[in-house]
């Protein structure tokens, strides 16, 4: 088992069923959803700085079916939306949803932990003592890690019931 898979489980995963088609659905996301490249989008600057009723999320441009929440803090172990379809009818699908922190950050953990150890390893030809300074700084990464863990977990309901109130809503607008 690696040492960083425990922050990178799944937060939830469930299934919701839908009367939009995949196309409708997929197309629903292209206009409604602001791209993560788009710098200035009046919707995500909104939910940014917390004026938003409602939940906002941007697309991935390169997985469309992938939606980060857009929320007025910054986490990044918040989990993000990642969707698959599977047809059961003519005018039935059922969406299979995974809540989880995308895996991108993984390389970044393993950075810090071998930075720590080189820059320990250089402080002690100074004095011998500093070979021992990286054990607080990986100890207060596993700390934050775990805060993050923590907030983004306490995060999936309203991610999940935003999720659920635009895909009704879009529902509604296509009915």
């Amino acid at each position: 088992m690696n040492l960083f898979d425990k922050y990178y489980r799944p937060y939830a995963e469930y299934c919701i069923r839908t009367t939009l088609s995949e196309d409708a659905l997929k197309e629903a996301l292209l206009k409604e959803c602001p791209s993560t490249a788009d710098t200035f989008s009046w919707k995500a600057l909104k939910a940014c700085i917390g004026l938003s009723n409602t939940g906002v999320f941007a697309r991935n441009p390169d997985n469309p079916l992938q939606l980060r929440p857009i929320r007025a803090s910054r986490n990044t172990s918040r989990g993000e939306i990642f969707i698959e379809f599977e047809k059961v009818s003519e005018n039935a699908t059922v969406l299979h949803i995974t809540i989880a922190q995308p895996q991108n950050y993984k390389w970044l953990l393993y950075g810090i932990c071998i930075f720590a150890v080189l820059w320990g390893i250089g402080a002690a030809s100074v004095v011998w003592w500093a070979i021992f300074l990286p054990l607080p700084f990986i100890g207060m990464l596993f700390i934050v890690l775990e805060l993050c863990k923590s907030m983004a977990e306490d995060e999936v309901p309203q991610t999940r019931q935003d999720f659920e109130l635009m895909l009704r809503a879009w529902e509604r607008k296509s009915h």
